[in-house]
């Protein structure tokens, strides 16, 4: 660990003489994937959470799955609002900036209640043995969510959102759930993890068979997202590719930087959530699409709409707000 830290500081230094992107945080998902756990966690499925975020960000409470009913017991939860249930990635703790950021759009709209699944305790470490976490987890998580539903809590206004393994996760929760009788209405994937998953070492990936409308956000195709279309609705703002605008074109693998265009997904969702307008149009292909060969249009994000089939093409803007309205289709 030691030498790994000088080798840090070593290309930190460097950087003013490279065109290399890196800074003081660059290596926070390295070293993530050398720790085995969190601190303060344990690696054992009882540990794991869901997180009711209530007024704010910062207004968090934690349940465990076997008291996850007294969820409903909470003041603040209104059974007649539609609720979202946010998946993390690998190497993310709940109270990162890619979770946090996504919770606050929603808390700026008001009009949902929000669950987050913090299974951090399982998702670091060696990303082989995390793949391995992932039908176990989103098993338990299923169940969790099954006695919510079976105690008052509506299907028709449940949206489960997973982002890179989180919407793997995800699947295996809707696949629970459609077990149990309880189809999911919809089920969004943020560029879904492509390693561990094509093929399928153990849990199959999202498709548009585990729920009634799958929608699938691509923003780094082929690297750390999935590089085909899996859903119903396959979204590929600047045809789903590293690098997003805005991203380095030049990175150090596994830095903060080389996730740039993975985690661009999540941040075009939050967006979306407080009303980014994030048009697209329907076409075969990206190059299609720069050609104007495609038909009608459609909206990415938490406007998009159960009806839509097939692949959709649209550009972005290099940094916030990224949504171009009719623009990203001009």
């Amino acid at each position: 660990m030691v030498s790994f830290l000088k080798l840090v500081s070593i290309l930190i230094k460097c950087r003013a003489k490279t065109i290399l992107a890196l800074s003081q945080n660059s290596f926070r998902q390295i070293l993530r994937s050398l720790t085995p756990v969190p601190d303060g966690r344990t690696s054992n499925l009882s540990d794991t959470r869901i997180i009711y975020v209530n007024r704010s960000v910062q207004q968090q409470i934690s349940f465990r799955f076997e008291n996850i009913t007294s969820l409903l017991d909470h003041p603040d939860f209104d059974l007649q609002k539609p609720t979202v249930f946010y998946i993390h990635g690998y190497v993310e703790i709940a109270s990162d900036a890619s979770v946090l950021h996504v919770m606050d759009a929603y808390v700026k709209r008001g009009d949902h209640n929000i669950l987050v699944l913090d299974w951090a305790n399982l998702a670091f470490g060696n990303y082989l043995k995390v793949v391995l976490n992932v039908k176990k987890v989103g098993k338990e998580s299923g169940k969790a969510l099954g006695k919510l539903l079976n105690n008052g809590l509506s299907i028709d206004g449940l949206h489960v959102v997973g982002h890179s393994a989180g919407a793997h996760v995800a699947a295996v929760v809707a696949r629970v759930l459609k077990e149990k009788g309880l189809t999911l209405l919809r089920l969004t994937g943020l560029d879904p993890a492509y390693p561990g998953f094509y093929p399928a070492i153990d849990t199959h990936p999202i498709s548009s068979k585990d729920a009634v409308f799958v929608d699938i956000i691509h923003t780094d195709g082929g690297k750390y997202g999935t590089p085909f279309s899996t859903g119903h609705a396959d979204f590929w703002p600047n045809d789903g590719k590293s690098p997003q605008p805005g991203c380095p074109t030049v990175t150090l693998i596994l830095t903060k930087e080389n996730f740039c265009s993975h985690w661009r997904s999540w941040q075009y969702w939050a967006e979306s959530v407080v009303g980014g307008n994030f048009v697209a149009r329907n076409c075969a292909n990206y190059n299609a699409f720069q050609k104007g060969n495609c038909s009608g249009t459609a909206r990415m994000g938490l406007q998009a709409t159960p009806e839509l089939r097939g692949d959709f093409y649209l550009r972005t803007a290099s940094k916030e707000p990224f949504a171009l309205d009719d623009t990203g289709v001009a």
